[in-house]
């Protein structure tokens, strides 16, 4: 393989991955403007453009030391290049991302088995698929050798390559200078893109940038909370927080757990809030929002710091014991580093070899807790079942949901699949999990902790199975109802219960816990983005976050926010809408991004 074939090589490649790069346009749509046209011609190449350019300078160096060692390192970087974009175009077809470090961090880290359950015949159709793209790019090698070259043609195809890489990293740079959302939303679409900026030259050149149609507030040192609390409780009621992965609101029904419906039923001191929003749909998004009353966007910095949320640390000082009993584990996400930082000997995972295996064994370990504790102190108990998380539960469980799917098989699955077999088996992973529920709640009783004991139970995030037709399986894929609408009933000892209706989100529950249950007298804002889960004042918008976008929810209307400028506005079920949150929530939210910081 000589120096010519080497080259139209990487442009065959090259022309794939323009191919291949369209479907991320289709798959988000194209920007309806002669501007954002004209970006896209030139964005789609000019992207793609450095990928060639870098295969083509390995596989000179390789050609250095051969030309079969050029032949096999064409085939072999030329093979893994496809199918990291075919892979990278599958994950943003069904969450909208694409992959990343954080990614790989969280597939092939500790939890990675846990959190990524794929059945056998997934795995055989990847390597086939991968089979297959390594006889195709073997294909393109043979055809880099028998297609013609011409010195001219060569020249000419340098010159518009070059023109076009010119064009697009000095529309980029304009367009962000001067904020044109046809340019700067688009910037996403396309993976690892790393296009032209120059606002920090011009600015030592004495132009300003134009300001962005919105702009997120500078972080400094954190500053969490506010003020130190004042809390003077005359009783201390025990805490029980029950984590139910991925449960959706439409997943509390009779039908679908009928012991947690039978007990809220029942009892007169149970509170249902029927509107509750997570503050994420992903796990971390969501826990951190409920744990710290306050957006995901200070993750890295409460993290770096190991700063404990306020709920903790008070409960820490009134004298609670904790017991932490996760099904998953609590180093990733890292729970430990943050919510739990400060706890001694941390039990970081369950045992089992399935999720329902480990939601048995974080329950059974929770009821020991409960006989060998400290009896003359509160304690605080923290549930998360993981289940429902993969739509898992024992193979000889009586499952009432038929038909029901096997575990999904992502690489199958496309916007026409019919969800009803998928939702069946979901259904199914609650139905179990509401079982364990039931002999918990029975366990409860007969240690009479039901009468002086705060239940909560609520979801990390919600789970969307194809409810839009958008091909949208999972979550932290987009902010419509079925991935952040969650269920929350919380048992209250001496409160009378009742069904509320109003809005509430994650980030009112600490603020409910820190005045009723620990007699704090401080207002929610010195520690909270959230307000008393009791007060039935509106809520005039909720923050809602994923691990790479932030929403912005008003009564049913959804402006996602892009770190380029960019804000697309859909309804509760992921369609798009013409109308954007209000100005005011939309300033008003913005600004809670650096209340905690000086």
């Amino acid at each position: 393989m000589n120096v010519k074939n080497i080259l139209i090589f990487c442009l065959f490649e090259f022309l794939f991955w323009c191919l291949l790069s369209l479907s991320y346009f289709l798959i988000s749509g194209f920007y309806p403007s002669l501007l954002g046209t004209l970006f896209t011609a030139l964005f789609i190449p000019g992207n793609c453009l450095m990928f060639a350019a870098g295969l083509l300078v390995v596989l000179l160096l390789l050609r250095l030391i051969g030309p079969r060692t050029a032949v096999w390192g064409a085939v072999v970087l030329g093979t893994l290049f496809n199918l990291i974009f075919l892979l990278d175009v599958f994950i943003y077809s069904q969450y909208r991302f694409h992959l990343s470090l954080a990614m790989l961090q969280l597939f092939f880290g500790p939890a990675g088995r846990e959190i990524f359950l794929f059945p056998t015949s997934m795995y055989l159709l990847g390597a086939l698929s991968a089979a297959a793209v390594g006889c195709s790019t073997w294909g393109l090698t043979k055809l880099a050798r028998q297609t013609p070259w011409k010195g001219k043609t060569a020249a000419v195809l340098a010159l518009v390559l070059l023109f076009v890489f010119a064009g697009y990293n000095a529309m980029y740079a304009w367009g962000k200078f001067m904020a044109v959302p046809a340019i700067l939303t688009q910037a996403t679409y396309l993976p690892w893109a790393q296009p032209l900026s120059m606002n920090r030259r011009l600015r030592k050149m004495g132009f300003e940038p134009k300001s962005l149609p919105y702009t997120i507030p500078r972080s400094g040192a954190l500053n969490y909370p506010l003020a130190a609390m004042q809390c003077a409780p005359t009783e201390k009621p025990n805490i029980l927080l029950i984590l139910i992965d991925s449960w959706r609101a439409d997943g509390f029904t009779p039908q679908i757990m009928p012991h947690l419906y039978t007990a809220y039923k029942d009892d007169s001191d149970v509170f249902y809030f029927t509107n509750h929003l997570s503050g994420g749909n992903a796990t971390e998004a969501g826990v951190f929002s409920l744990m710290y009353s306050m957006p995901y966007s200070y993750w890295d910095a409460v993290t770096g710091a190991k700063v404990r949320p306020v709920l903790m640390e008070e409960l820490d000082n009134q004298g609670y014991t904790f017991g932490i009993y996760a099904s998953s584990r609590l180093n990733s996400p890292e729970f430990n580093q943050n919510v739990f930082s400060h706890i001694p000997d941390l039990r970081i995972s369950s045992d089992g070899d399935t999720k329902w295996e480990r939601d048995v064994d974080a329950q059974k370990d929770f009821l020991d807790f409960l006989d060998t504790r400290d009896k003359s102190k509160p304690f605080f108990g923290f549930l998360f079942y993981d289940a429902a998380h993969g739509q898992d539960f024992p193979p000889d469980y009586a499952t009432p949901f038929v038909p029901y799917a096997d575990q999904m098989n992502y690489l199958l699955l496309t916007k026409n699949t019919d969800p009803l077999p998928y939702m069946n088996r979901y259904k199914n992973s609650l139905h179990y999990i509401d079982s364990l529920l039931g002999d918990l709640f029975a366990q409860l009783a007969q240690r009479g902790l039901d009468k002086n004991t705060i239940i909560i139970v609520t979801g990390d995030h919600g789970q969307e199975i194809n409810d839009t037709r958008h091909n949208f399986w999972g979550h932290n894929s987009n902010f419509a109802k079925y991935q952040t609408h969650v269920p929350l009933l919380i048992w209250w000892p001496s409160k009378e219960g009742g069904e509320k209706n109003y809005r509430t989100s994650h980030y009112d529950i600490v603020p409910a816990l820190m005045r009723h249950a620990l007699q704090c007298v401080n207002p929610a804002s010195d520690y909270s983005s959230g307000m008393d889960l009791f007060d039935p004042t509106e809520r005039s918008w909720t923050l809602i976050m994923s691990y790479t976008n932030k929403a912005i929810r008003e009564k049913q209307i959804i402006s996602v926010l892009n770190n380029y400028g960019g804000m697309t506005n859909y309804d509760e079920d992921f369609n798009p809408s013409k109308t954007s949150v209000s100005a005011k929530a939309l300033g008003e939210s913005l600004r809670e991004f650096s209340h905690f910081y000086d």
